[in-house]
């Protein structure tokens, strides 16, 4: 499966869909860097990311750190049990601006 991506430019939201991982990184990175370009604010939705593993991760954070670079603000809209779970074992909750997961209900409160 290959990751897909939709920008709208009216909300700044970049919506990515599908796996982020090793096998789509490269492209995703093409694509983010290109999303960054021009932008006031950029908004990441990743509710539609199916698999995230370490590679994925690492272009999160380079987005992260890439937006604090050039002084644009990033949110982390949106994401999936996927994403949510890797994010919460590993306590990137604060470094990725997300709201930390209630354990009792497995969503973000």
């Amino acid at each position: 499966m290959t990751l897909q991506t939709r920008m709208s430019d009216a909300d700044r939201r970049l919506a990515l869909e599908g796996e982020l991982t090793i096998y789509t990184v490269a492209d995703s990175l093409e694509r983010l860097h290109h999303c960054l370009q021009d932008r006031q604010g950029f908004d990441l939705d990743l509710s539609g990311v199916t698999e995230l593993d370490a590679a994925g991760l690492q272009l999160l954070l380079w987005t992260k750190r890439t937006t604090e670079e050039q002084g644009i603000p990033f949110r982390l809209v949106s994401r999936s049990d996927a994403v949510s779970e890797v994010i919460a074992l590993l306590q990137l909750e604060p470094i990725l601006g997300a709201d930390p997961i209630d354990p009792a209900q497995g969503v973000p409160p």
